[in-house]
């Protein structure tokens, strides 16, 4: 992944959205074809790379997903500017 210290906001949640439509494409095409090893490399691949893209975009900026958050004395993971806004 390219280096996030220089990424916007916005430019990073691009990065997020196409790397996790990537790995979601791919689990479609696994659905129908589960023998395909050359398919299967590349989703595990695919995911790394998403997961790694939300870790960069959540230690930057704020957590995506309520599982992500540190919820541990409030519920606060709602704190920031919420993705639509960013792409907007």
């Amino acid at each position: 992944m390219e280096n996030n210290r220089q990424m916007t906001a916005r430019q990073l949640m691009q990065k997020v959205s196409e790397a996790i439509f990537y790995a979601d494409d791919l689990k479609l095409y696994l659905d129908t074809h589960p023998d395909d090893t050359r398919a299967l490399r590349m989703f595990e691949e695919a995911a790394k790379n998403a997961r790694a893209c939300v870790e960069a975009f959540e230690k930057r900026f704020y957590p995506l997903y309520a599982f992500s958050a540190d919820c541990e004395n409030d519920w606060e993971w709602l704190v920031g500017t919420w993705p639509s806004q960013i792409m907007s």
